[in-house]
């Protein structure tokens, strides 16, 4: 288990189906998420679909098991290459509203209303 955080006074953020605005003002700024934190695949294997793979699963399980464990989200450490975050972009996550640039590894998250 992990935590996306909302930041604050982003409103790119989304949630349960909901922009940021739309939560109280109290409300705390953190959503739980599975975590499957930084996914790698050796470098012989990569552009193969192992990786695109590692995710479905992970999505699947977050999808069945999300009522059980109450997230919200699926997060994952992307590492910080514009490719890697593309990558992950394609797959419909988003990058986290408190991104911190210079970090080795960025947050982001798939919604998994």
């Amino acid at each position: 288990m992990g935590t996306v955080r909302m930041g604050d006074g982003r409103e790119d953020f989304h949630a349960g189906g909901r922009r940021l605005s739309e939560y109280p003002k109290n409300f705390p700024n953190q959503f739980p998420a599975l975590l499957i934190g930084r996914l790698a695949t050796d470098k012989s294997e990569e552009g193969r679909g192992a990786a695109g793979l590692l995710v479905e699963y992970a999505l699947k399980l977050a999808l069945e098991e999300r009522g059980k464990i109450g997230c919200v989200c699926l997060a994952a450490h992307a590492y910080n290459e514009e490719k890697v975050i593309e990558w992950y972009l394609k797959k419909r996550f988003r990058l986290c509203p408190d991104t911190r640039k210079g970090l080795d590894t960025v947050p982001m998250y798939f919604e998994l209303g």
